[in-house]
């Protein structure tokens, strides 16, 4: 069983000081990974990257997904390897199809159908990782560590492609919406995610306990009431029961110890040992962090 560690994903502030100011918050707080997004409309990641190491010591640091669309394999191995040099080999890379139907047409991208967007996040991913192995291939001299790739998603063809190359599995929790051009997500419930964990082992085969998991928490709620709050919930989520609910993946509710046994608990069910939050959440969340610090 891996011990737990957990990342907050972090926006980039308009100003270097609120940026910095923010990324050191996510470090005293125990964080062990600043994630940053890849959207039209916020901040690019790899300078916000390598402005999150100048600010920080130890906190490792990741994409929380890369949009594939947006990025040439060759030309995103180069931007990685030189991260990860310059910040001392803190660099983990998140790759991800793009669900925001809106962010291809304003970038002048082709949106295509599910299958071709898979189809570019498997080409780019084993592109991707072959370059990385060789970084001599683009003039970097061989890294200490290899740089870790997250794969992230939740459909069949996504996790057969973390199962084959991802050192970590990143579990979406949710499907896009009917008809969503904006990206409106759905959260799936225990039993779903039970299915999806299982058809990753099964494609992983022997590399399935090798594969680090993953979830992004979509809201966190300290409350003494778990009940009432699901119930609060299911004015946002009309689709789930208030059990449902209460079992959500991507949603923690209860009080920091009630939450804290909870995540001890899915990690035995799903195997999920490094659990992201949002950057609303992150202070809320740090004494969850505390309690189960090398756990």
């Amino acid at each position: 069983m891996r011990d737990f560690r957990f990342g907050v994903l972090l926006t980039p502030a308009a100003g270097r000081d609120e940026w910095w100011a923010s990324c050191r918050r996510a470090e005293e707080l125990g964080y062990d990974v600043i994630a940053v997004p890849d959207h039209l409309g916020v901040r690019s990641p790899f300078p916000a990257m390598m402005s999150a190491a100048a600010a920080t010591e130890r906190v490792r640091l990741t994409t929380y997904v890369l949009n594939t669309a947006f990025w040439n394999p060759v030309l995103l191995a180069r931007e990685l390897l030189t991260v990860d040099v310059l910040t001392e080999g803190r660099v983990e890379a998140g790759l991800g199809t793009g669900y925001v139907r809106t962010e291809f047409e304003k970038a002048g991208l082709e949106w295509g159908t599910p299958g071709s967007r898979v189809g570019h996040l498997a080409r780019t991913a084993t592109d991707l990782r072959g370059l990385l192995a060789d970084p001599r291939s683009l003039g970097f001299a061989e890294p200490a560590k290899r740089v870790p790739l997250l794969i992230g998603g939740n459909g069949d063809r996504v996790l057969r492609l973390a199962a084959q190359h991802a050192d970590t599995a990143s579990f979406a929790g949710a499907v896009l919406a009917p008809g969503s051009s904006r990206g409106t997500l759905q959260l799936i419930d225990a039993e779903a995610m039970d299915e999806r964990v299982a058809f990753f082992a099964e494609a992983a085969g022997p590399r399935a306990a090798e594969v680090e998991r993953n979830i992004l928490v979509q809201t966190v709620l300290v409350t003494d009431d778990r009940r009432a709050a699901a119930q609060a919930m299911r004015r946002h989520l009309p689709y789930l029961t208030v059990d449902q609910i209460m079992g959500v993946p991507t949603l923690l509710m209860g009080t920091q110890e009630e939450i804290a046994e909870t995540l001890l608990a899915r990690r035995e069910r799903f195997g999920i040992s490094y659990v992201s939050v949002q950057e609303r959440d992150m202070a809320a969340f740090a004494p969850v962090v505390g309690l189960l610090a090398g756990r």
